[in-house]
């Protein structure tokens, strides 16, 4: 039986219309490539960074989030659609409304998704208010407010190892909200918690002690190796070494379980050891199995921190090495470059850069980022923003 027909193909095309997925789009315009095709069904594009500052009162949501027509690049064919399989023998991605678009090369940046599925009652509490989160968009005020609101009581901030967007970001509400606590003159009648399924918050040394010396001048408890695995009513169920235990809050603030895109491990672009993201030679970015598709973002199992200053390094090395295979010559390598920027409080901050073997890696010689300062801050949360929309987003970083 012959093949299904395609309806459209591309020289190059790009699944997924976040930071990876645009900025990929609009490089590879940049360099020459004739014929790019995107696909994403998304309305409204978000600059996810700035959550944490809405989450912090120091930034509205109209700031982080524009209509994604307005950043899709004009040249580029964009499919309103979503990906829901790729047959990587016919190089051909079928789309949620049945279009079949073929492909020369393929870039997926399907990113993650949330699954509060893993934490019964979870999302249910995001969505009622009993809980919040900054990493929700649409709910990221509702941190602000509770913040404010709270006198006294407890507050539990979570973070885990598991797969997420940002990992370490997470503590970035935390911190500002302490730092409001302090300065309302009611941090002391706050018993603040950090849970943390691990022994460490950071892989890096010298990340963690910064992390540890704002911890500890915060009076912020931390309960290591401790699992979150319910949400009932206003108590928040943990699991440790010790056994479960129920701690009621006052404010809970949750970093998302996150999964992988089904269609990926659906059309077989996963293996073990994966846990359904996309495999992926984690330095050339090239599938292992697939020579001619692509992974770069949190859809990819990279084996590296998933953040946005990580994936403008991948969107870098990834179209140049699009360019190489198609010559036969040597794929240029990523190093794992990731940057986990960490608020101190609500006008500093430290910028933590690494690799994938947890090195630091400053991008200013002889500087130690790490230490929490004013100008990292005036970066984060301005400087940042501003190359992002007019800068990364062009295809000109």
């Amino acid at each position: 039986m012959a093949p299904a027909p395609v309806d459209r193909s591309h020289d190059v095309l790009v699944v997924g219309g976040g930071n990876g997925g645009i900025s990929t789009a609009a490089l590879l315009l940049r360099r020459g490539c004739p014929d790019v095709g995107l696909v994403d069904p998304s309305e409204t594009h978000w600059y996810k960074p700035l959550q944490n500052y809405v989450g912090g009162g120091l930034c509205d949501l109209d700031e982080l989030r524009r209509p994604q027509a307005s950043v899709v690049p004009p040249d580029v064919h964009w499919h309103r659609t979503a990906a829901v399989a790729v047959d990587p023998a016919a190089q051909v991605v079928t789309c949620a409304d049945g279009t079949r678009i073929g492909y020369g090369d393929l870039v997926l940046s399907p990113g993650g998704q949330h699954d509060w599925s893993q934490v019964p009652g979870a999302g249910e509490a995001v969505t009622d208010g009993r809980a919040v989160s900054t990493y929700v968009g649409e709910r990221a005020p509702e941190v602000w407010r509770q913040v404010q609101a709270l006198r006294s009581g407890t507050a539990v901030f979570t973070i885990h190892a598991g797969p997420s967007s940002g990992r370490e970001t997470v503590l970035k509400p935390m911190f500002m909200a302490c730092d409001h606590w302090r300065s309302a003159g009611v941090l002391d009648d706050i018993d603040v918690v950090l849970v943390c399924d691990t022994g460490r918050i950071h892989p890096v040394a010298r990340i963690e002690q910064e992390i540890r010396t704002h911890l500890a001048g915060y009076g912020i408890t931390v309960r290591e190796h401790t699992a979150v695995v319910a949400v009932e009513d206003r108590v928040v169920v943990l699991e440790s070494p010790d056994g479960p235990e129920r701690l009621p809050f006052d404010l809970l603030h949750l970093l998302p379980p996150y999964r992988a895109p089904a269609f990926l491990a659906d059309s077989g672009l996963d293996a073990e050891g994966t846990r359904g993201y996309a495999a992926v030679d984690p330095e050339t970015l090239q599938h292992p199995a697939h020579g001619r598709i692509w992974c770069i973002g949190d859809g990819a199992d990279l084996g590296t921190a998933r953040t946005g200053g990580g994936l403008r390094r991948q969107v870098a090395v990834v179209v140049e090495n699009i360019r190489r295979s198609r010559r036969g010559e040597e794929l240029q390598r990523y190093d794992g470059y990731t940057v986990g920027p960490i608020t101190t409080s609500r006008s500093r901050l430290s910028l933590g850069e690494y690799d994938r073997t947890d090195r630091l890696t400053p991008s200013i010689p002889l500087v130690d980022t790490v230490r929490s300062r004013r100008v990292w801050w005036v970066v984060d949360r301005y400087l940042l923003p501003w190359t992002y929309w007019h800068r990364i987003l062009k295809g000109r970083v």
